[in-house]
């Protein structure tokens, strides 16, 4: 994907390297309980929002 095409004007790498890092910093002073919490709601989320893109692409084809 090129940085045109994501709206983001941002690459696919440097959005990973950004997850990481935001992920690092949220975590450095958590404890495990509190991580697991979290990767539960960021899970939910990108679930979610699947859920909307996927519905999206189909009512666009449906058109």
């Amino acid at each position: 994907m090129t940085k045109d095409e994501n709206g983001l004007n941002i690459t696919g790498e440097e959005l990973v390297a950004l997850a990481g890092s935001v992920a690092i910093c949220l975590t450095k002073k958590l404890t495990p309980r509190e991580v697991c919490l979290m990767r539960t709601f960021f899970q939910a989320i990108a679930t979610n929002l699947s859920t909307i893109e996927f519905t999206d692409s189909i009512c666009k084809q449906r058109k």
